[in-house]
């Protein structure tokens, strides 16, 4: 599949992050317009075809923190987000998040074991695992984790565990 330049709108760097939220879902919009991006049938968010997302240490995806207000944003697509006093980024929505056509999350090493543990269990409330929010609601989402990142969910879940190797 050709990767056209008009499909890849980098967040512009030396904005302030309210700047470069702005100025980044402007772009998205502007894609809208050129039906570069197709709208959801279900919301009125862009679709994309693929959102390629990481899982945190902290219980995080994209730049969506737990218990975060930013988690309860409907209306803005695109959201400049501190973590904390030194730290400001760029984040799509989860509105925009679950309106894609197909969603992945990577979950790699030992730090997102208790993350990816917790949010595949569900057992804490879901504002403090966001990665739980991402439910794309006319889309498919999976997931790839690797051993250290799946170790602690696979051996709480050992009887039904199964290696590549027995099959």
């Amino acid at each position: 599949v050709p990767l056209l330049p008009a499909h890849v709108n980098p967040v512009s760097l030396g904005l302030s992050g309210e700047s470069a939220a702005n100025s980044y879902e402007f772009a998205i919009r502007q894609q809208l317009k050129s039906r570069t991006v197709q709208v959801s049938r279900s919301t009125d968010c862009p679709r994309f075809d693929l959102i390629l997302l990481s899982l945190g240490s902290g219980g995080h995806v994209a730049s969506l923190y737990p218990n975060h207000p930013v988690l309860e944003e409907e209306s803005q697509w695109v959201a400049c987000v501190s973590k904390d006093e030194s730290c400001e980024s760029v984040t799509l929505t989860l509105p925009v998040i679950n309106a894609a056509a197909n969603v992945t999350i990577v979950a790699s090493g030992l730090d997102t074991a208790r993350p990816f543990m917790d949010t595949m269990v569900g057992r804490k409330p879901i504002r403090s695992h966001p990665a739980q929010m991402v439910l794309p609601r006319d889309g498919k989402l999976v997931w790839f984790a690797d051993a250290s990142a799946a170790s602690l969910f696979l051996r709480a879940n050992e009887p039904y565990a199964t290696s590549a190797t027995d099959s």
